[in-house]
């Protein structure tokens, strides 16, 4: 992700670039040091969760806009002065997502529906296959979203999201109630509660090496399972989707 951005994909609107490290033992700290100095570290002395790892990158910032990349994300040309753009001019949308791609070129489905029984139960049903065809996963997985153009969705995955850090302080940030998974619908869930929509924008394109952590069982499978269970705590066991009920200029 640091070639991308400080390489010939560099943006040309002015940035910082804040990276937390948790906890890693690959030298990665090292690595940055060295061959990308302009970037401000934070090392964590004990793992933290996926929301509050965010957090903390966000409180040591001090930019208009927050960019919440994962380091498994490389940018294209112009990815994030597009979404830069887009927000500059749209200050009614709360969070916006770029179209990811696959690292063989072809598209990754990261938007999605709001999560409900029905759909953890085709979940489970179909072994948590994103191959698999079944109606409830189609509606989950958003298959039939046209991905080539702008529009309000319920949430995306939080690979790669942007906001300004004004809507960042009235979300009061991720949950830290989840630990791993589900915080980025959470708080896309949050933001369309206040009345500020989720925008997928296809202009700004991103390549997302996504490995699912939580396809077999394991210990992030009960992070998964867990952060679920306070999902719907939280917010019921049936969220209506709200992305036709945007009616703003995208």
């Amino acid at each position: 992700m640091l070639a991308s951005v400080y390489g010939t994909n560099k943006p040309k609107t002015p940035f910082e670039m804040i990276y937390v490290d948790n906890c890693s033992t690959d030298g990665s700290i090292d690595f940055i040091k060295i061959n990308y100095p302009q970037v401000k570290i934070i090392a964590n002395i004990e793992p933290l969760g996926f929301g509050e790892n965010n957090n903390k990158g966000v409180f040591a910032s001090i930019g208009k806009y927050i960019a919440i990349i994962n380091p498994d994300i490389v940018m294209h040309p112009g990815s994030l002065d597009n979404l830069f753009n887009y927000a500059e001019s749209h200050p009614e949308v709360g969070i916006i997502v770029p179209k990811l791609l696959n690292p063989d070129g072809t598209l990754q489905y990261s938007v999605r529906g709001f999560i409900s029984l029905r759909i953890l139960l085709a979940r489970i049903r179909t072994k948590g296959d994103d191959k698999a065809t079944d109606k409830e996963v189609d509606k989950y997985l958003c298959r039939n979203l046209n991905y080539n153009k702008t529009q309000a969705v319920d949430w995306a995955i939080g690979a790669a999201f942007f906001l300004s850090r004004e809507m960042f302080a009235k979300l009061g940030g991720f949950d830290l109630d989840y630990f791993l998974y589900m915080e980025d619908e959470d708080i896309c869930l949050r933001s369309w509660k206040l009345d500020k929509p989720v925008v997928y924008y296809p202009e700004a394109v991103m390549t997302h090496n996504h490995l699912r952590g939580s396809s077999k069982l394991g210990r992030k499978t009960f992070f998964h399972l867990n952060s679920m269970k306070t999902f719907f705590k939280k917010h019921g066991f049936h969220v209506p989707s709200y992305r036709n009920k945007f009616k703003g200029l995208l």
